[in-house]
C-alpha cells in the first residue's frame, strides 16, 4: 500500500495531522486530569512481549502515546505466558526460553519504571482447542478434564444437542475451584501486579452450559426429575447459568482482595449489537444478558468488579455500527453502579481518523456531565486497520498529539484508596461438616443485613459491608441444623475470613 493511499502513516505528514483532522470534540475535553485510564490490550500470539526486545518496544510505544495501562494476555487457552505457573507455559516458537526470560516479570519491571500499570489479561472460559500446540500436554487442563473425559471429570461444557465443547462450564464446581487456584497462584507469584483482567468469563452462546454435573445440580436445586433437560431459552435454566457466572465473579473478586486489596479487578464485557433503549428494563434483551449470561451491570452494582471494559467493537464508517457505539457509550455513563466503566474500542476496525473520533467521544462528558473513566484500545498489534510495526509506532505519536496530550496517571479508585466498606467470606460448616447450598444470614450489630446462599462447596461471600461486628447464621437446607458464628469484625478495605 503506497504512501499516497495511506497518508496517515507517512512520517513526513505526521506534523500536518492535527491541522488536517477536524473532529467535533475539542482536545480540552480529553484532558480530565489525574484518574483517566488510557490502555491497550496486548494479545499473546502477536508481537508484544515474546522477547525482552519486544517488551522494550511495547513500553516505549506506550510511553510515547502517554498510555498508562497495558492489559497483557497472560492466559489464552489453558496456558501460561509467564514462568511462575501451575498451567503449562505457552509453546509459541517465538516466545523466548524460560531459562532466560519471564515475560510478566520483565513487563512489570520495565512498565513500572515508566509509570505504566500492568493488568494480567486472563481468558477464563476458552480452554480446549484442537489447533493449540499444548493440546495433550500432561499438565494441560483439557488432557484430564476436557471434552473427551468421562463425567464427572469432564469440566467443559456441551450444547443442548449434546455436542461437547472445549470451554469450561461454570456450573461445574471443580472447574470454578481450578480457575480460583490459577488466579490466586498468579497474584501470590507476582505481587507487583496492578490488576487482573478477565476475558471470556461467559458462555459462548445460549445453547451452551449442558455439562452433566451442572445439569444434575440444576435439577436438584429445583426438584426436577432425573433426565430433565431444559431448553436453551428456559428462563429458570438461563438464570441458573447467569448465577453461576456471577458466583464465580464474586468468588474471584473476594479471593483477589483477600490476597491484595490494592489489585484492581476488571473484565472485558459483551456489547454485541445495538440497544433499543437505555432503560434498565431493556437490559434483559441484550446479548450479554440473554445469550451469554453475563450480567455485568449487576457486577458493577454489587461491587464485585472494580471496572468493566465493555468491548465496543464497532466500525465507525458503518452508519448502524456508529449509532450502536454512541448508544452504548450513553448506556455506560448511566450504569456504572458502585464502580467504574472504561470504554473498549475496536481500534483494528478503524482508520486513524475514525479511531481518534471514537476515543474522543468515549472520553467526552454527556449533557449531565457524566464521564467514563478512560478508554482501552484493541489492540496493540493492530491499533489501526491494516497496521504495520512502523505505522503502529507512528500512530502512538498521533494518539499523543490528538487525545493524550499530557501524561496522566491511571485512576486511583476511591473505594480502594479511601475504602468505607469491607468484605466477608467463609465456608459454611455445621459440626465441622461442609453444608452445600447452605442458607447464610448476615447480621450487623444484631440487625439483619443480607441473605446469602452458599455454593455447593460451602463457600459464601459478601462485599460492600459497613465496618463493625457481624454474626453469621448458617442453616442446613436439608435439615433443621443451625450454626451461628459471632464476633466477626469487618474492617474497611479488608476481607474478613469467617472460621
Amino acid at each position: 500500500m503506497t504512501c499516497q493511499r495511506r497518508a496517515w502513516y507517512c512520517p513526513l505528514l505526521l506534523a500536518l495531522l492535527v491541522l488536517q483532522v477536524l473532529l467535533p470534540v475539542p482536545v480540552a475535553a480529553q484532558d480530565v486530569g489525574p484518574g483517566q485510564l488510557r490502555g491497550m490490550w496486548v494479545d499473546a500470539t502477536n508481537p508484544g512481549f515474546h522477547t525482552p526486545a519486544e517488551v522494550d518496544e511495547l513500553i516505549a510505544n506506550a510511553a510515547a502515546a502517554n498510555i498508562n495501562a497495558l492489559f497483557v494476555q497472560m492466559r489464552r487457552h489453558g496456558d501460561a505466558w509467564y514462568n511462575q505457573h501451575i498451567e503449562p507455559r505457552a509453546a509459541l516458537p517465538d516466545l523466548a526460553d524460560a531459562a532466560a526470560f519471564d515475560p510478566l516479570a520483565d513487563l512489570l519491571a520495565k512498565a513500572h519504571a515508566r509509570g505504566i500499570a500492568i493488568h494480567a489479561w486472563l481468558v477464563i472460559g476458552v480452554a480446549c482447542r484442537d489447533h493449540d500446540p499444548l493440546r495433550g500436554h500432561p499438565e494441560h487442563v483439557c488432557t484430564a478434564h476436557g471434552p473427551a473425559a468421562p463425567d464427572p471429570a469432564r469440566w467443559t461444557t456441551a450444547t443442548y444437542a449434546g455436542a461437547q465443547v472445549g470451554d469450561l462450564d461454570f456450573g461445574h464446581p471443580t472447574a470454578i475451584q481450578y480457575v480460583e487456584a490459577i488466579v490466586q497462584h498468579l497474584l501470590q507469584s507476582y505481587p507487583a501486579l496492578d490488576g487482573i483482567h478477565y476475558d471470556f468469563i461467559r458462555y459462548f452462546g445460549q445453547e451452551a452450559g449442558y455439562n452433566q454435573v451442572s445439569l444434575a445440580r440444576f435439577r436438584a436445586a429445583y426438584g426436577l426429575p432425573e433426565g430433565y433437560r431444559p431448553a436453551p431459552t428456559d428462563p429458570l435454566w438461563s438464570q441458573w447459568r447467569r448465577d453461576r457466572i456471577t458466583e464465580l465473579m464474586r468468588r474471584l473478586y473476594i479471593r483477589v482482595k483477600a490476597i491484595n486489596p490494592h489489585v484492581q479487578v476488571s473484565a472485558a464485557t459483551i456489547t454485541w449489537g445495538g440497544r433499543r433503549s437505555d432503560t434498565p428494563d431493556d437490559w434483559p434483551n441484550s446479548a450479554a444478558y440473554a445469550r451469554v449470561f453475563q450480567d455485568w451491570p449487576a457486577w458493577l452494582a454489587e461491587g464485585i468488579l472494580d471496572f468493566a471494559v465493555p468491548m465496543h467493537y464497532f466500525a465507525e464508517a458503518d452508519a448502524t455500527a456508529h449509532t450502536w457505539y454512541d448508544n452504548w457509550l450513553a448506556w455506560d455513563r448511566s450504569h456504572t453502579g458502585r464502580r467504574a466503566i472504561v470504554a473498549g474500542t475496536g481500534a483494528w476496525l478503524n482508520t486513524p481518523q475514525e479511531g481518534i473520533a471514537q476515543i474522543q467521544r468515549a472520553l467526552a462528558p454527556d449533557v449531565a456531565g457524566r464521564m467514563l473513566a478512560g478508554v482501552v484500545l484493541y489492540c496493540y498489534n493492530q491499533p489501526i486497520s491494516n497496521s504495520t510495526a512502523q505505522w503502529r509506532r507512528e500512530y502512538m505519536i498521533v494518539l499523543q498529539q490528538l487525545v493524550f496530550s499530557q501524561p496522566t496517571p491511571a485512576p486511583v479508585w476511591p473505594w480502594m484508596a479511601h475504602p468505607t466498606t469491607g468484605h466477608l467470606h467463609g465456608i459454611a460448616t455445621i459440626a465441622e461438616q461442609v453444608v452445600p447450598n447452605a442458607h447464610v444470614t448476615l447480621f450487623h450489630d444484631g440487625a439483619w443485613v443480607r441473605e446469602l446462599t452458599a455454593a455447593v462447596d460451602g463457600w459464601y461471600g459478601a462485599v460492600e459491608l459497613p465496618p463493625g461486628s457481624y454474626s453469621v447464621q448458617i442453616r442446613d437446607p436439608r435439615s433443621t441444623r443451625v450454626r451461628q458464628i459471632d464476633d466477626l469484625h469487618v474492617s474497611a478495605g479488608t476481607v474478613m475470613s469467617a472460621p
